[in-house]
């Protein structure tokens, strides 16, 4: 098994064994800011693609309560169990990665909230042609990130997972290949209620 499953797997069998601890962790936090702020910018029944969906609250709730269709992807399916567990009208969820997911739909919108940091690192500037290519033209990509190029090991409720990144200019530099302009760059990004991130990115997919 190549180094960078092996690195998906051990997330993905971390995911599902935190899975009602970080149910009942989110079940206490309001969605982000940020996404409320991309919310505004969708029209009317927008389609939106949550990358990583995990349990689907609150973001996915979010987004079905304004009356967006909502594709939710993730691996872990005891995480997604409870996903689809919410009963959301206009959402569905799918057992899968990003580069697994296939799909003729293209979307408004893609959203990914602390998910995209546990793709290994030699697969971080592919991410951002794959995620261009499920989206429309003027469509828009949000996402948090780390700041440095790198691989780093951590803990989350006791379970390990692996993360990874790229710096700040590498990222502009394949955001701007896959043919996105950047909208917001937000280092060090701060909310009193969801907490802090490395950084925050809105992107918008140019019309070719």
């Amino acid at each position: 098994m190549k180094a960078k499953d092996q690195t998906a797997n051990m997330n993905t069998a971390s995911y599902n064994r935190i899975a009602d601890k970080w149910d009942e962790n989110r079940r206490k936090k309001p969605v982000d800011p940020c996404v409320e702020e991309l919310a505004a910018m969708l029209p009317a029944g927008a389609n939106v693609l949550d990358i990583g969906c995990g349990t689907g609250y609150p973001i996915d709730e979010y987004l079905s309560s304004m009356g967006f269709t909502v594709t939710g992807i993730d691996p872990a399916d005891k995480m997604l169990k409870k996903a689809i567990g919410l009963g959301l009208p206009n959402a569905r969820f799918f057992r899968t990665d990003l580069f697994g997911f296939e799909t003729e739909e293209r979307f408004d919108a893609a959203i990914a909230f602390d998910s995209i940091f546990h793709i290994p690192l030699e697969r971080q500037r592919a991410i951002y042609r794959k995620v261009a290519g499920l989206l429309k033209g003027g469509a828009y990509f949000l996402f948090t990130h780390g700041r440095v190029t790198g691989s780093v090991q951590g803990t989350m409720y006791g379970e390990p997972f692996f993360y990874s990144a790229l710096d700040g200019d590498t990222l502009k530099e394949c955001l701007s290949e896959a043919g996105f302009k950047i909208i917001r760059f937000e280092e060090e990004y701060s909310d009193p209620v969801t907490g802090t991130r490395d950084l925050v990115v809105l992107a918008k997919r140019v019309f070719h």
